[in-house]
């Protein structure tokens, strides 16, 4: 995927979750194929003692596909992915993806020392900044609350990937895609009215093979879904920015929150309020 340009990179660095999360204690729902915005604690930590490297497009977050995962990888600029598969050995391989103030990777094996499934790229070209994970794992073994926040933070991730992947097993490509919609809009977006119906503005969202990696989809049967949407006018692309209805959001927003367990949190948020919160 190309970048549209320098301001597509500066809007995603504002994403709406990582605002709330630091106001409301990382009571941001969980969405598909995205990784939560990380706790400020931990994001500070790994941006005062890590070290700071550039990834070109497509390259490797680890410097080689099979390097081992021993870092803590924060995406400060761009995208990256990670990949159930090998993106350049796997004609589909399924793809979640990380933006700035997220894990681009070492949360899967933090604790087990297993072997991570997969790999981890650069979908643009990005800068990270990345910790040994024996740093964080020494603070976690002598500071109780810490550890706490740091499994609550990777505990955050897994539910999103797992999300990711109940929505490929059990929805069609056209639901995925206004999953994937979601997941864009409520953390990067703003809600606008056009007379009396709520949109909501966007930076572009990823596109052609990136988008089809998250969706595990066809180039046709992705192009053939989006024209429908333009064409009805229920999703406009101008430039740099994209707008959605927030009605069309509306339905597949309920049917993930109704799959979730009830928790201490309260009620669900309703779609609309998530954009009530200034940036």
């Amino acid at each position: 995927m190309r970048p549209p340009s320098h301001n597509w990179f500066r809007e995603i660095e504002r994403s709406r979750d990582r605002a709330y999360n630091e106001a409301a204690f990382g009571s941001f729902p969980i969405f598909p194929w995205l990784a939560p915005a990380l706790h400020p604690e931990l994001r500070s930590l790994i941006e005062r003692w890590g070290v700071v490297r550039k990834v070109n497009a497509r390259e490797p977050i680890l410097g080689n596909p099979n390097n081992k995962v021993d870092q803590l990888v924060l995406v400060r600029s761009g995208i990256t992915a990670r990949f159930f598969g090998l993106v350049y050995r796997q004609s589909n391989p399924a793809m979640a993806f990380s933006v700035p103030g997220r894990l681009a990777c070492g949360n899967l094996n933090f604790f087990s020392g297993r072997p991570c499934y997969g790999n981890y790229f650069a979908v643009v070209p990005s800068e990270v900044v990345s910790v040994p994970q024996s740093l964080v794992r020494q603070m976690c073994e002598t500071n109780a609350r810490f550890a706490m926040l740091v499994a609550s933070e990777f505990e955050k991730i897994s539910l999103s990937d797992r999300l990711g992947f109940g929505l490929l097993a059990k929805l069609d490509v056209e639901n995925r895609f206004l999953a994937f919609l979601l997941s864009w809009a409520v953390t990067f977006g703003h809600m606008e009215m056009q007379g009396e119906e709520a949109w909501v503005r966007m930076p572009l969202p990823l596109r052609g093979e990136a988008l089809e990696s998250v969706l595990n989809c066809s180039s046709a049967t992705l192009n053939r879904y989006q024209n429908a949407l333009k064409q009805r006018g229920d999703f406009v692309v101008e430039g740099d920015i994209a707008r959605v209805r927030l009605d069309l959001l509306k339905p597949i927003n309920n049917w993930i929150r109704n799959i979730e367990d009830p928790t201490e949190q309260g009620t669900r948020a309703r779609l609309s309020n998530l954009f009530t919160r200034v940036l």
